[in-house]
Formats: structure tokens, sequence, C-alpha cells
């Protein structure tokens, strides 16, 4: 006797509401034979702990299609054996990439096959399956064929999440289908926050797709925090194959269309039939008419004004000949003088065009011929900086003349201006305008590594990255994406990077993996002026409280609660550049630099004496760089347009000038490897070499 064949009804909650934190498949074959073989698969991975739901999010999505695959892939083995083989790639692909990306996420994950009148469940974590029968709710047993009631169970199935252990073997459970069966599959967060009751009484009262809903509601309504997944189906037997396959009975019934052309025909073949009388008809009726309309135009013609007759005119005089002769002269004169008039006027016009048109062609001409020069001038060896700025202001002023022309062309005076400041750019080092690549940058700290170089931007919302030969241009981090805000303060350790964006949180990012590594202190800072990183702790600069808050680490991804590192704090508010390399290095607004240095029988820095010995004029610093495996440190004075190279003595050692033509320099970093400073002007990034 052939098995009993069900239908089933699916109803999910991903229907409802977009997908938060779990993956919802629903597989049912189209295929008989495949129906047969694998059966109709329903599979749930929720996604639960405080790491980032993204990530999660992208390890469950390609963790259940890996199920799906492998279970219907597989084709040597029994439905038991072929799902928990699945299950069991699906858990070391989980292992392997929670491994790798160190997520801090678990992963649970509940699936049941329905395959004839058999149903096939397992899970592995917190997530659940449910048999609803007879409005009674049941849990899979530990056999085949066993069935514990959720009411009377004597104890919890507690199972490790997914991905946890490297190789684990799943139970699978198999229990025959009766009809009116309805199969629950649900998140833990769920269970834990409704309860299994509440998802019974959805099941016995309500279809599945509004049992999903409900469950949906009655989670939001209660603030369960989590996943609120839950998956019903219910599966009722079929009315039989013969029904399905019978073909349809033959329509007997004519279209409507059909109808209604053959009902208009009918009656124009009708009238047709008895077109001769009905136009004798017309023409009877119509005669007399004829008759009375023929007789009215008549009688209207008559009454229509009759021209007079035209009587003989006297012949023209010599005085009248002659007075037309001048009339006809003085007219043909006055025509003469207005077309004369007339084709002076565009002459003129003509003659102040080609003017007009000479006049913009030679500016332009003159602007080309300037800018040509300016760059022969730039390409000397040595170059002729001064020279060169005197042609482009030139050409710049011929743009200008040109520009007021009404034959000015647009495009073309747009590209000499972009061709002159190019070239000014180049006289002045800078290497890179972030401004032409996304409108409204403002980059406020540049650093670098053997990575290249790296510009926190928060007018662009974005962290570049700057590198190659010729240089190229990526972006490591960008507002909104992850929950990082406006990249602001940045520091490095090695070749990972850490960065502090407008919402006051700390990212740090190695490879292509950004986290957040904020301490949960960080209501303790009333201001963030600067930060670094030394020997995997975190230093972060307080100018409004005076203070160098310090967060120790062994691994620089989970930082302690912060400790107050200077013994005596700073004037409130003066505080403005930070600088560890062992020492702790603060420049202030009054232009001083301090140095700090622990005792190593303290947890606190004192200050250490440190007296600059400048070689010229006296220095005002704004920032200051230094670096542990560097030799020297350097500051900036922005004022005077420095970047002055010092022992850790305090002895001037070099003054290099930067540009003078840009606005005052806000950040720098000096490469000593490739002997060139990076400073940051505006939204331009320049490179000044120290052997100049």
């Amino acid at each position: 006797m052939p098995a009993t064949s069900f239908t089933t009804k699916v109803g999910s909650t991903s229907d409802v509401r977009p997908s938060k934190s779990e993956v919802v498949v629903v597989s049912e074959p189209e295929t008989g034979a495949q129906l047969r073989t694998k059966g109709r698969l329903y599979l749930l991975c929720e996604v639960a702990g405080p790491g980032s739901p993204t990530t999660g999010m992208q390890v469950a999505r390609e963790v259940a299609d890996l199920t799906k695959q492998e279970y219907y892939y597989d084709l040597s083995g029994g439905i038991e054996v072929s799902l928990r083989r699945a299950l069991r790639q699906a858990n070391r692909r989980a292992y392997q990439k929670l491994k790798e990306g160190r997520a801090r996420i678990s992963l649970h994950i509940a699936c049941a096959v329905v395959v004839n009148n058999e149903i096939y469940g397992s899970r592995v974590g917190a997530a659940q399956v449910f048999l609803v029968r007879r409005a009674r709710l049941f849990l899979p047993g530990d056999e085949p064929g066993e069935l514990a009631d959720f009411v009377h169970r004597t104890s919890a199935r507690e199972a490790a999440s997914l991905g946890t252990d490297g190789d684990v073997v799943p139970k699978v459970w198999r229990q025959t289908i009766e009809p009116g069966d309805t199969l629950i599959i649900a998140a833990s967060a769920l269970i834990d926050g409704l309860g299994a009751e509440a998802l019974k009484s959805a099941a016995v009262t309500l279809h599945p797709r509004a049992a999903a809903d409900h469950i949906h509601n009655r989670a939001v309504a209660d603030g369960v925090e989590g996943s609120d997944a839950a998956l019903f189906v219910e599966l009722t037997q079929s009315a039989g194959a013969a029904a399905r396959v019978a073909s349809a009975p033959a329509s007997l019934k004519e279209p409507t269309e059909v109808v209604i052309a053959e009902t208009i025909r009918s009656r124009i073949d009708a009238i047709w039939r008895h077109r001769q009388r009905i136009g004798g008809l017309v023409k009877t009726a119509a005669s007399p008419v004829a008759s009375a309309a023929t007789k009215g135009v008549a009688v209207g013609l008559e009454l229509m004004p009759k021209r007079g007759a035209t009587l003989p005119r006297h012949p023209d005089t010599a005085r009248q000949r002659s007075l037309r002769q001048r009339r006809a002269v003085t007219s043909l004169a006055v025509v003469l003088l207005l077309a004369a008039v007339g084709v002076g006027g565009l002459a003129y016009r003509d003659y102040e065009s080609n003017r007009a048109g000479r006049d913009y062609q030679n500016a332009v001409l003159s602007a080309e011929d300037s800018l040509a020069s300016a760059h022969r001038l730039a390409d000397r060896k040595p170059p002729d900086p001064a020279g060169a700025r005197a042609r482009i202001a030139a050409a710049l002023a011929k743009v200008d003349e040109a520009s007021r022309s009404p034959l000015a062309e647009k495009g073309r005076l747009d590209a000499l201006r972009a061709d002159a400041a190019l070239l000014e750019d180049r006289l002045d080092g800078v290497v890179i305008d972030l401004d032409r690549i996304a409108a409204g940058s403002k980059p406020l700290q540049i650093i670098g590594n053997v990575n290249g170089l790296y510009v926190a931007d928060p007018g662009a919302g974005r962290l570049w990255r700057i590198f190659g030969d010729p240089l190229q241009t990526g972006v490591v981090m960008q507002r909104g994406d992850k929950g990082v805000g406006a990249p602001s303060l940045l520091t490095w350790q090695s070749d990972v990077l850490f960065v502090l964006d407008d919402s006051r949180k700390i990212w740090r990012a190695e490879g292509n993996q950004v986290n957040d590594v904020t301490p949960d202190d960080n209501t303790i800072w009333k201001s963030t002026t600067a930060i670094a990183v030394f020997t995997q702790n975190l230093y972060v600069l307080d100018a409004a409280s005076g203070q160098l808050w310090k967060h120790e680490s062994p691994d620089s991804i989970s930082f302690t609660k912060g400790t107050a590192y200077l013994a005596t704090p700073l004037v409130p508010n003066t505080a403005a550049s930070l600088a560890i390399d062992g020492d702790v290095w603060i420049v202030t607004t009054t232009n001083e630099i301090q140095r700090f240095r622990r005792n190593p029988l303290a947890l606190t820095a004192g200050r250490v004496d440190f007296t600059p010995k400048w070689q010229g004029e006296t220095v005002r610093p704004a920032a200051i760089q230094a670096v542990n495996g560097q030799t020297n440190i350097y500051v900036l004075d922005p004022a005077a347009r420095y970047v002055v190279q010092l022992s850790r003595d305090g002895r001037e050692l070099l003054r290099v000038a930067l540009p003078p033509t840009l606005a005052a320099a806000t950040a720098f970093y000096v490469s000593e490897g490739s002997r060139v400073a990076y400073t940051v002007h505006g939204s331009k990034i320049v490179a000044t070499s120290l052997d100049r």
C-alpha cells in the first residue's frame, strides 16, 4: 500500500518583517522524484551574542546555504545520514569562520525534513523543534519515534552552539506523521521570552502565516531581546493524485466575444436585405425639401446688391503723371535709405563680433602660452618656481579677461584654470587634493606605516589610505558602514590602526576587519584631544580635565577601565597634541613642550625637564611626533610654516620650510626612512623633502 501523501501550509516571521538576526530556509522541491527521495527541508539559523550582527548574518547565511546544498547533494545514504552529514559540514564551516573572524557571536541551528509520511528533526544549539499533535506540545525524544511531552519533560537537552566545537555528531529524530500535525521551529530568544505555550496556542488556533504574524507582534509588544524567528508548518492529508492529474472538462459554452460578434453580424445582414426599400422611402421624403431649398437659394441671390456699371475715366494730364513719378521716386529713395542703414548696422555688428572674437582668441592663446612657459620653468633642472608662479598669474589674468567676453567657452576656460591649479599644487609639493575626490573634505590627522599614509577626514566621513607610485587612494573606513561615525583622530601600532570617530567610539582596523574596541568607561573622557597606542595600551588625552587616561590591554582588543596617568594634571583646556615613545610628550596651547616619564615603582608619570635649544628664531610648536622606532622627534610650527627636527635632548637639528602660498598646516607626519615631511593644508596633502 503506498504511503499517505501530505500537503503543507507554511508560515514564517521572515514573511512579515525582514530578517535581522536569523536565516530561515524553506525548500520544497518542485519535482516529484526529489520530493519523494529527499523531501521538504525547513531550517532556522539564529545569531546571538554581543558581536557584530552584520558579521553574524553573513556567517549564518553561509552556514544555512551549505546545509541545504550538502543535504540535497548527498545521495549516498538515507535521510538520517544525509541530514547528519550536512549539519556536521555546517558546524565545521561555522567553526572555521568564527575562529578566523574572532567574532563574539554564537549560532544556533534547528531543522526538520518532511519525507512522505515521516518527519526527521535535528538541532545544534539552543534553537528548538516542536511537534503539536492533538493540541499537545511535544519535543523530539532521544530515540527514533520517541516523543517527550513538553509539560512533563524531566530534563533539558542542552547542546553546544554551532561552531563551538570543531566536530560534533548531532542526533537525528524521526517520527511518523499524523494528519493535522503542526511542526514548529523557533529561536531560543523567542522561547525564553514568550514561552512554548504561546507557540502552541498560535499553532492550534491560527493559520501558519497568521500564527507567525501573531508571534512576531507578541514578541515586539513584550520586548523580546534577540531573534523572534519562528517557522510553522501544518501537515494535512492530500485528497489524492487522481484529482490532481485529471484533465479539465471541455467547455461547451462559446466565449462571450464570439456571441457578441455573431449578434452584431446578424442584425447588419437583416438591415442590408431591405436596402432598396429604404432608399426609395428616403428619396420620396427628401423631394419636397430639395425643391424648397433650391427656391430659397435663388431668392437669396436676387436680394444681393448689384455692382454699378464702370464709367469711362477722363485721360490723365501731364501734371498728374509728373506728380505720380515724383512720389514713386521719393518712396524708392526712402526704401534705399532704410536698406543702407540696415546694411550698415549689420556690417558694424559683424565688425564688433569679429573684434570680440579676435580679442577672446588672443586672450586664450596668451593664457595657453603663459601656462606652457610656466610648465617649462617648473620642469627645469633646477626648477624656477618664482618665474613659474609669475607665468601662472599672467595666465589666470588672461583667463579672467577671456571669461568676460560674450563668446567665452566655459569648458575651455575651466580646463585652463584647472591646469593652472594643478601646476601651482605641483610647485607647492601637493601630492593629492582630497577635495577633488570627495567634496567637503577636511582632514584632521595624518600618520604613516609600511602600508602607506592614512588620513582621518571627518569632513568626508572617511579614513583614507594613500599608497603606491603613482599615488592611489582607498577608503579603509566610511561613515555609516558597520556603525562607524566620522573618523576624527588616528593612531597606530605596527600595521594595526586605531580610529576615534565623532561619537567617541574606538575602532580597530586590521586588514579588512573593522571592530569596535571602545572601553566600557569612555564616559570619563570629558573631551578627546588626541589618542595614542603604545605597547597595546590605549592613551586618551582629555584637554577639558587636563588628564591623560590610560586603558591597559593584553591584546589591544579589550581595554580595561581608564586610570589617570599624569601624577599632576595639566591646566584644563591647554593640551593640544600628544605623542608617546616610552615617554609622554604633550604640546600645550601656549606652545610649550612638556615631557613626562613613569617611575618603575609608580603607576603614574611625572614631569621631567625638557628645554628645546633653538638654532634661530624661537619655534612655537602646535603639534609633535615622537615614534619609538625613529631616532629624533619632530614639531610643527604652523604660524612660521616650519617642521623642526629635534634630538631627544632638545637640540635643534633641522628646520624645513613649508610652502608659503598654501593655508597654514593643521597636521603633519615625518617619514625618516624616506626623508619626507607630509603636512595637511586644508584638503591638500603636501610632501616636503628633509634634504631640501
